[in-house]
């Protein structure tokens, strides 16, 4: 299934990748993380299992993005340009997370645009920025829930130390094999 959903997501978001790349990397990557057990499925069974998954979701495809968000609210905010290039950045790092499938777009694209605006105060003074985020009619505990959690990957990935990653992946696939 997660093959099938990378390369449903390629096909959607318009950088598609041949069915083929899909299940030799998704084969590889599997052997990565586990050298007991062998990726069981072919081509046909991701192709089969698309139609599938299409059907589950009713064949609605089309997905809203942060970015258009962003640079419509930024007429209004006008961020100053390191500033808004760190809200971009700060919408990137988002898609790393499942805050993405979380929350709606434009809560995403306002919280990054709140943590931009440690980096650059942009043109509103502070009260003016106040009254343009009361404005927006939006539900800040949202907002502010999206801005603690991507503190919270940022505190994380100050801390990464990727030799433990493949371990970490392997007590996680034995517990799924032990819980069949």
């Amino acid at each position: 299934m997660t093959a099938t959903c990378v390369y449903l997501a390629c096909k959607v978001d318009e950088n598609p990748h041949h069915i083929k790349y899909i299940w030799s990397e998704s084969k590889g990557a599997f052997a990565e993380v586990s050298t007991d057990i062998r990726f069981p499925f072919d081509v046909s069974d991701i192709a089969e299992c698309e139609s599938y998954l299409l059907e589950e979701m009713k064949f609605y495809l089309v997905v809203y993005h942060p970015y258009q968000v962003l640079i419509d609210l930024n007429t209004h905010l006008k961020l100053a340009k390191p500033s808004l290039q760190a809200a971009w950045s700060i919408i990137n790092d988002s898609f790393c997370t499942d805050m993405i499938l979380v929350y709606p777009p434009h809560v995403i694209a306002i919280a990054a645009m709140f943590l931009s605006r440690v980096v650059d105060q942009g043109s509103l003074s502070e009260t003016e920025a106040l009254q343009w985020y009361a404005d927006l009619n939006v539900d800040m505990t949202d907002v502010l829930q999206v801005v603690g959690e991507l503190l919270a990957v940022y505190d994380v990935w100050s801390t990464y130390s990727e030799w433990r990653i493949p371990e970490l992946v392997y007590r996680y696939i034995a517990d799924i094999a032990a819980s069949c």
